[in-house]
């Protein structure tokens, strides 16, 4: 998914025209610590809550500011990743917008954000989560995702985190299905070691779950 696709229209933006005082009020308003600054289409920067809190005079203009504003941005073409990255780097509650052309054509909010991540992992869709551990060097997306198919389930998501400090990787799969009895019997056949389950609409504990599993599986 692509930034444009979740992009903000609303009024966002400030002008240097604006005062100090005005902004606060916005960000207030918008439940935000920055705003973009521009002029017309242009992009002149965004101004943080903290640059207005230590100006003296609320009645200045953000003309008054200029120096303290910071040129951080992303284009509409660019993915929703980066948008998350960038966000976190820069501890930001939103993103200016650039289009090609490098003209201003709206924000993207961490609410609009996190909902499209959402979507992205798959999470807006009911299923189980399964956490494999495996050696750094034996990751194999094709084999685990034949596994899965085997058991005529669909992988809605599969993501990768290396361990820090460990020769171990950690593979997260979401599927299609809740009951994942026999998924999670098949990868103990080919010796994969599932570190954690998560069976949405499951009461019963995690744990209890794993021993079943495991009793049934020893008496194949």
């Amino acid at each position: 998914m692509y930034i444009g696709e979740i992009l903000t229209h609303d009024d966002y933006q400030l002008t240097v025209e604006d005062t100090i005082g005005y902004a606060l009020d916005r960000m207030n308003e918008l439940h935000v610590h920055q705003l973009p600054v521009i002029n017309q289409t242009e992009l002149l920067g965004v101004i943080h809550e903290e640059d207005l809190l230590s100006a003296h005079n609320d009645n200045q203009s953000l003309s008054s500011l200029f120096v303290s504003l910071r040129f951080v941005y992303l284009f509409e073409d660019q993915h929703i990743f980066d948008a998350l990255q960038y966000t976190s780097v820069h501890q930001l509650d939103l993103v200016p917008v650039l289009d090609k052309d490098k003209m201003y054509v709206g924000v993207v909010t961490l609410s609009e954000l996190s909902k499209a991540i959402n979507v992205t992992l798959g999470n807006d869709n009911s299923g189980a989560i399964i956490v494999l551990e495996v050696g750094k060097n034996d990751v194999a997306f094709s084999h685990v995702a034949h596994i899965v198919e085997s058991e005529n389930m669909r992988i809605l998501n599969m993501s990768l985190r290396n361990i820090e400090e460990s020769t171990k990787t950690e593979i997260t799969i979401k599927v299609d299905k809740q009951n994942i009895s026999a998924l999670i019997a098949s990868f103990w056949r080919f010796d994969y070691t599932v570190k954690a389950t998560f069976n949405d609409g499951n009461q019963h504990s995690d744990i209890k779950d794993r021993y079943d599993i495991l009793m049934n599986y020893l008496n194949l």
